[in-house]
């Protein structure tokens, strides 16, 4: 089963590096039409400009979601012929975790691409499920026994899904942002090929109302697991700090959102920050996910790699 679990998990790879060259090749498509578009509707001596949007290739998009899928059912096959060969959830090092983010990233972005009529916004969601398969790459996949601390079935398989799951809709919500940012916020439009300002802000903000309340569902979970495990609900190790202060971003952004875009501009703020002081150039609530999915990534890799604690499971 190990062996079959792994090389669902290079097909899955493949998958998803095929996957993101078609998503790709759907964005390129629109601007292409954009500009086969401007060329026939402009006269010989005059240079057209057009507010139109480009209309990306159907079928190439519909492809770029086939091959999404197919990496989400290879993922799946390969971490449940996993969960059989190890016998517990394949979520106790990097080299299991990992996938299992890669596969979560995979099927959230799958329902809101289904949900929300997304699809152009896999030009950089499944580039990270690649990129992900390709880091676990990088990681021990030898089997090797639980350590007494993880040696709790149900805790184990419950709060490390929950976690995940909220890092996959959060993942999500950065893919959005990040186009957000690129096309120049809200009412912009720099690039015709992607998404709109607004609907990559909506997504975003679709995907971090989903995300927020699982991670702290999530680290609730590993409250309870902790005192089971060690006999103290928090203790304040370097990834239980982390993790908290992930979910403190994601505060951040819903202040900043509903504060007239920033934090400064949110009515907890306003009791005892100067007017002057809130009057001046502030970031796009936008920027908190980006920050948000930083310390993600810091959470996840830098405190298992580089920070000794009573979460180091990395297996490296």
């Amino acid at each position: 089963m190990v062996n079959l679990a792994s090389y669902l998990f290079w097909t899955g790879f493949a998958l998803a590096g095929i996957s993101s060259a078609t998503y790709l090749a759907h964005v390129v498509s629109a601007s292409l039409w954009l500009q086969r578009l401007r060329a026939a509707q402009a006269p010989a001596d005059t240079i057209a400009v057009s507010p139109l949007t480009g209309a990306p290739n159907a079928g190439l998009g519909r492809l770029a979601t086939t091959f999404a899928l197919l990496t989400a059912i290879a993922l799946t096959v390969s971490l449940t012929a996993r969960w059989i060969a190890v016998e517990h959830a394949p979520l106790s090092n990097l080299y299991e975790y990992t996938i299992a983010l890669g596969w979560g990233v995979s099927v959230a972005w799958l329902i809101f691409e289904r949900t929300a009529n997304a699809r152009r916004f896999g030009v950089i969601a499944l580039p990270i499920v690649a990129t992900l398969l390709g880091i676990a790459t990088l990681f021990p996949d030898e089997v090797i026994p639980l350590i007494p601390a993880l040696q709790n079935g149900p805790l184990l398989t419950l709060h490390v899904t929950v976690v995940m799951a909220s890092y996959a809709v959060l993942t999500v919500g950065f893919s959005a942002a990040a186009i957000y940012l690129v096309q120049g916020g809200e009412g912009r439009r720099r690039f015709a090929s992607l998404p709109s300002g607004e609907a990559a802000g909506d997504l975003a903000h679709r995907a971090v109302v989903v995300g927020f309340p699982m991670l702290a569902l999530g680290i609730a979970l590993g409250a309870w697991w902790a005192n089971s495990a060690w006999g103290r609900y928090w203790g304040w190790d370097p990834k239980e700090t982390s993790a908290l202060v992930v979910l403190l971003a994601l505060a951040a952004y819903f202040h900043a959102r509903a504060g007239e875009g920033s934090v400064a501009g949110a009515a907890i703020i306003r009791w005892f920050v100067p007017a002057r002081l809130r009057r001046s150039w502030r970031p796009d609530p936008m920027w908190w996910l980006i920050a948000m999915w930083a310390l993600m990534l810091f959470t996840y890799f830098g405190v298992n790699l580089w920070i000794t604690g009573l979460h180091s499971y990395a297996g490296v």
